[in-house]
């Protein structure tokens, strides 16, 4: 067979696990899975062109971006854990003098608002509650731009420093029953989605080299801390991750995006015991959650919206009932502007906003909207004049794929229609709640567009802000 959808390829995976006991597969006492799962998965819905991932803009840094020009902060705070510390030397360089200060280490979202590259909104509420007590690590393009130590430029170091130690103890640790397990895992999940898992159809002992030679460097410079907690956006580093659990520290998730059963950082059928994940997860609401079979031991702590979130859910914006939103996103853009025309096309007396993803490319579109005769005339195509949450709470109907911004028109009380394209699983639980309506097509949109429902609990997605003083605070 070949799988056609995200939920074929979710079950092969969750069925080899079942098979293989693949949650206790330890190499030295490393569990590999937990490092290999979130890739292959990816991988493998890469080979099978569920997506069109040409779609996806790159992202690179403005070629006039003002870089940061002095000493490499990662070398700087690497001396400092070393207790070579110095002042700094020129304006601007980051000073690493008192790491037994740090209460509490911070690593924010690597994707940020290129109007203010340097504030990462959903980490920036905790930094601002932990002020000086907290160690920012840098993430990302854009901390090139920052005095920050970026994670990037730590991997490579230790893979310089502990390469040749963590090649041979891969060597010397994998068995030939690891290799024959993996053997077995990789072709059944070829078999069950019928497509290659290349290149990961060999066991990856780079992955292992990797985490041995990045948890060794990130144990010695985070032991120069205090720290007791460790707020992460998107935490899936599992070498920084296991450094830090192995020094007694608390990993705590900042949400950033959509929870599901098919998000394979998060869900974790049987609810078994699994290394290196957070201890706990800060989400926006009841609805990410609920009904997902997480890790054992990890608590999940509802925290409430954003602080941009609340300002415009505050605002109590006036909707206009002719107004639908059509949400764009990397991988099903060109998909989703398709719908858009279409639906526009055959409701003539609605004006359709066509808000762009930043990833998705402009040029791309104009080329789809002009292999289709052009744009009609009642639709619009937004990029950043304003910001995609004011023109939810201002329109009638969401409609898209699987974007965070339909769970943010749920919680604004904006009607939600999702189209049945590639990925869409990832919010099949608001269909089956009853508070969004699924189409496999525009024509299905707009042949059931007056049967669209507004969700009941508009609470249930984004909750009522929390104190994150208060939160961070209390651990």
């Amino acid at each position: 067979m070949t799988a056609s959808n995200l939920e074929d390829i979710g079950e092969a995976f969750f069925e080899i696990e079942r098979r293989e006991g693949l949650y206790d597969w330890k190499v030295g006492g490393i569990s590999v899975w937990v490092l290999l799962r979130s890739r292959l998965f990816r991988t493998i819905t890469q080979n099978a062109n569920l997506y069109d991932w040409a779609t996806a803009k790159r992202f690179e840094l403005p070629a006039d971006a003002p870089l940061y020009k002095g000493a490499n902060a990662a070398g700087l705070l690497w001396s400092a854990a070393h207790g070579r510390a110095k002042a700094p030397v020129n304006a601007g360089e980051p000073d690493f003098r008192n790491l037994k200060g740090v209460k509490a280490i911070v690593v924010p979202f690597a994707t940020r608002n290129a109007a203010n590259p340097l504030e990462e909104k959903f980490s920036q509420p905790v930094i601002d509650a932990l002020g000086t007590d907290a160690l920012v690590f840098g993430v990302g393009m854009w901390d090139k731009l920052s005095n920050r130590a970026r994670l990037e430029d730590f991997n490579e170091m230790f893979i310089q420093k502990y390469g040749t130690f963590a090649s041979i103890s891969v060597r010397l640790l994998l068995r030939s029953r690891d290799y024959k397990k993996y053997q077995r895992v990789v072709e059944f999940i070829e078999r069950e989605v019928g497509v290659s898992m290349a290149p990961y159809d060999v066991f990856p002992r780079w992955m292992l080299r990797s985490f041995i030679a990045e948890r060794r460097g990130y144990r010695k410079l985070l032991a120069a801390t205090s720290a007791k907690t460790v707020y992460m956006v998107n935490a899936a580093r599992m070498s920084f991750q296991a450094a830090a659990q192995s020094l007694g520290m608390k990993i705590v998730e900042i949400q950033s995006g959509v929870f599901s059963k098919y998000s394979l950082q998060f869900s974790w059928p049987g609810s078994p015991k699994v290394d290196y994940l957070p201890n706990e997860i800060l989400t926006w609401g009841e609805y990410f959650t609920a009904g997902i079979e997480h890790a054992a031991d990890q608590n999940i702590r509802v925290i409430g919206s954003t602080k941009e979130f609340d300002a415009v859910r505050d605002a109590n914006l006036k909707r206009d009932s002719n107004q639908v939103v059509f949400l764009t996103q990397p991988l099903v853009g060109n998909d989703i502007l398709r719908a858009a025309i279409e639906f526009a096309r055959a409701k003539p007396k609605f004006k359709v906003i066509v808000k762009m993803h930043p990833r998705n490319d402009l040029e791309d579109f104009k080329k789809v909207i002009e292999a289709a005769g052009g744009a009609p005339q009642n639709m619009t195509l937004m990029q950043s004049e304003r910001s995609s949450l004011e023109v939810i709470a201002e329109s009638e109907v969401a409609v898209g794929a699987f974007s965070t911004a339909l769970i943010e028109a749920a919680g604004l009380g904006t009607k939600v229609a999702i189209l049945r394209l590639p990925g869409w699983q990832h919010l099949a639980a608001m269909v089956d709640g009853g508070y969004a309506s699924a189409f496999d097509s525009a024509e299905e949109l707009v042949a059931n567009f007056e049967n669209l429902r507004v969700a009941a609990d508009k609470y249930f997605f984004y909750g009522h802000r929390a104190d994150i003083a208060s939160l961070v605070r209390l651990g």
